[in-house]
């Protein structure tokens, strides 16, 4: 929200009413003014956590005195205490609660309605390892089209941490905290064989799933293989605009998902294919035919089920939402695993070799990242 210099404030029995410039009414309690306090006795200087004590606050908490100053603050002088709590105007504005719904998280996102973005989003390896515009660069273009390639990177054997390193730490899983892509003799993933792989998404089966995946590679001299990435999010806007039941129904039933190898990993969840966010918004996208498990759903619904579930993955797979291409040595294929699927077509390992090597960031750390970046650009 836009704050103008001719905010105006009213005082109710237990809040404060603010008329922005633009004829726009925001409400704050007087409670919860009084316990977002800025001051250093409410908020520690130099460690941004809370020190008011919620349940201190007296239920009448009212102010004494309320005026908005010259320099755009909103000022209150709280009754039955000495104390003084400022309010930038602009800060009340980002946080208002009560103009409507709230704006999805990522509201820069380009869902892939059209077709995969074009150009490819791409960063110079060389500026997001220098410079914190090209990071910034990379992280926006992940944060809005759900993807980005890193290009020109060494060929060099753990260059995808050291990339990663440049947001934070990476996030360790059974597979390690950096694996090898290739075709193995005994393989304990579908990822290290010749076999084509379908579109999915990585480490499904856990509860949290690694929000940023990063795959470089390092040789591609076999035949086939080409990397294939599809927009799960645009897909179930898709899906929810021509067939409201099934998306109704992915939005709603846990699915359950299992993973177990030889070595004494095992590990499920039963989760919505389509998890949306408390407002509605699209939140992450779970799908994996690999490591979908048997559907346990009430036997009335089991064929409606099946039907949304068949119906879903029709679209994932229908080339509509899908961007395909061939990875070249110094590549770093980098996108957002809760909302982009991945998955290559089959090669031949007797044709050359292929090896990539992959890593992955939590979400958390790279919106943080993100979010000092912008700051600092501000």
């Amino acid at each position: 929200m836009r704050v103008q210099s001719d905010t105006g404030v009213e005082q109710l029995d237990d809040r404060l009413v603010l008329t922005w410039g633009d004829g726009r009414r925001s409400t704050f309690h007087h409670l919860w003014l009084r316990d977002n306090c800025l001051c250093p006795s409410c908020r520690h200087p130099s460690v941004p956590e809370r020190l008011v004590d919620t349940t201190s606050i007296p239920d009448d908490i009212a102010p004494a005195d309320v005026e908005l100053s010259p320099d755009d603050e909103l000022v209150i002088i709280w009754a039955g205490e000495d104390h003084r709590s400022t309010f930038p105007l602009s800060w009340l504005a980002r946080h208002s609660y009560d103009d409507g719904p709230r704006p999805p998280a990522g509201e820069s996102r380009i869902l892939w309605t059209d077709g995969p973005p074009d150009p490819v989003p791409e960063v110079a390896y060389d500026d997001v390892m220098t410079t914190d515009e090209g990071l910034r660069r990379w992280l926006v273009q992940l944060q809005r089209h759900g993807v980005s390639f890193i290009r020109d990177s060494p060929t060099v054997p753990g260059t995808g941490p050291r990339i990663a390193g440049r947001v934070a730490f990476l996030r360790n899983s059974n597979f390690g905290l950096l694996w090898d892509v290739v075709s193995k003799p005994d393989p304990d993933s579908l990822a290290y064989t010749a076999h084509a792989l379908a579109p999915h998404v990585d480490l499904v089966s856990r509860e949290m799933l690694p929000g940023v995946q990063l795959l470089h590679c390092l040789v591609f001299e076999a035949t086939g293989g080409d990397s294939l990435l599809v927009d799960g999010f645009a897909c179930a806007a898709e899906l929810a605009a021509t067939d409201p039941d099934a998306y109704e129904l992915l939005t709603t039933t846990p699915l359950p998902f299992r993973y177990r190898d030889g070595a004494g990993t095992d590990v499920s969840t039963r989760v919505p294919m389509i998890h949306l966010d408390h407002d509605g918004n699209f939140h992450e996208v779970r799908y994996s035919n690999a490591l979908l498990a048997p559907l346990d759903v009430p036997a009335d619904q089991m064929l409606d089920t099946y039907r949304a579930v068949r119906t879903f993955a029709r679209l994932l797979r229908s080339g509509r939402f899908e961007l395909r291409l061939r990875l070249q040595p110094g590549d770093v294929m980098c996108f957002d695993n809760y909302r982009v699927l991945h998955g290559r077509s089959e090669f031949d390992p007797n044709s050359g070799h292929r090896h990539l090597q992959g890593c992955y960031l939590d979400r958390d750390d790279v919106l943080s990242r993100l979010r000092a970046l912008e700051a600092t650009a501000e």
